[in-house]
């Protein structure tokens, strides 16, 4: 062997005068050996880590709209149940019987901006006045269907079917699409009242408007303005002959016979018809309200002996603030007794006999009248 070959470093050697290249690669060791054992620990806790346990939320059901009329249907249902199943206490020493004193706060109409015309009178005792049958009477009807009466809607102009917005139009041009047919559901996209009240005259006193959301259950839900009540049914003469209509209101009655207007009384600017009085009305109604217009005469129509025949009936009132409806009906050929000034003493149309409570509700305001004229029911 030869001195040169001697003397040729190894490898170890050769990298032992190398220490840059020795510490890199032992820098790489130790992370080629960190990379490996945080690898390892990483793979162990996610194989080995519980399932966690998912809570789905259900989103709430959105309310349809047919669930809506549902549900303000069983709200009545619930009120009127709650009020017949009060049970009523009973004592034997009512004086040692300690109630609070309960303040019972007066509802707020200020918000409504009404305009009042007149001053309502004392109606206070009247208003469940003897309508005879089941159910609850008011002036507005009875809240239990009637033999002969008619079936009243009522409907509110200021809010849409769901009571969400107000709706794009009102009475007068809702109004309008109405008394072209006398169909309800032009009315469909206003809100109805669920409740139904069944009327047998229509001859209503002067009274705060707010009576008749009352009467139809929803005072708490409607304010008292632009709201009109339509009653529609069928009625007959028993022995056929020639009559019209003849009344006034504040603000609207209106009266259909057969599909067709034949009396537009109160006020004119709430007439969205173009039906107009053959004659001038030139007799003052009751004098309930220097406000309340003169009596309005109708067209004749005739009814056939026995036969029904469609009627509908709209009431209404649109500023708010005082209502008051004073229906009569006139056959033709009869003489009837006459007032000093000249008007004809009319009977009050009527669908049935009149019940006493009737009877002093209507004589109250001392307008001359006949009570004992035909009645009007299709039984």
């Amino acid at each position: 062997m030869s001195e040169t070959e001697k003397k040729q470093p190894s490898r170890t050697q050769r990298l032992l005068h190398r220490p840059f290249l020795l510490i890199l690669l032992g820098s790489l060791a130790l992370h080629l050996l960190g990379g490996l054992i945080f690898g390892s620990w990483k793979v162990f806790t996610l194989l080995t880590k519980d399932e966690e346990e998912l809570t789905v939320v259900v989103p709430p059901e959105a309310i349809q709209p047919k669930k809506r009329e549902y549900q303000l249907k069983t709200m009545r249902s619930q009120r009127a149940t709650a009020l017949s199943t009060q049970v009523p206490i009973a004592v034997d020493q009512p004086s040692d019987l300690n109630l609070p004193k309960i303040d019972v706060p007066k509802p707020d109409t200020s918000r409504t901006k009404i305009e009042a015309r007149g001053a309502a009178g004392d109606i206070g005792g009247n208003l469940g006045g003897g309508a005879g049958g089941s159910g609850f009477a008011t002036l507005f009807g009875n809240t239990s269907p009637l033999a002969g009466a008619l079936e009243g809607t009522f409907i509110d102009f200021k809010q849409d079917r769901y009571r969400e917005k107000p709706p794009n139009e009102g009475w007068m041009e809702a109004g309008k699409d109405f008394l072209r047919n006398y169909r309800l559901r032009e009315f469909r996209k206003f809100f109805n009242a669920p409740q139904k009240l069944y009327a047998t005259h229509f001859y209503i006193p002067l009274m705060n408007a707010n009576e008749a959301p009352r009467a139809y259950g929803v005072e708490n839900l409607v304010e008292p303005s632009q709201w009109v009540a339509v009653y529609q049914g069928q009625f007959r003469s028993v022995d056929g002959g020639e009559f019209r209509f003849v009344g006034t209101a504040d603000d609207i009655l209106i009266v259909g016979v057969d599909g067709k207007t034949v009396l537009s009384a109160g006020f004119t600017q709430y007439n969205p018809t173009r039906w107009s009085p053959r004659e001038e009305p030139r007799f003052p109604g009751p004098p309930v309200s220097q406000y309340l217009p003169a009596l309005t005469v109708g067209d004749w129509f005739k009814l056939p002996a026995g036969e029904p025949v469609d009627l509908t009936v709209t009431i209404g009132e649109i500023p708010g603030g005082e209502f008051a409806s004073y229906l009569f009906i006139e056959e033709k050929g009869v003489q009837y007794e006459t007032t000093p000034e000249g008007r004809p003493i009319l009977p009050v149309f009527k669908l049935k006999d009149l019940s006493q409570a009737e009877r002093q509700t209507i004589q109250a305001d001392g307008y001359p009248k006949r009570l004992d004229g035909p009645t009007f029911g299709f039984f």
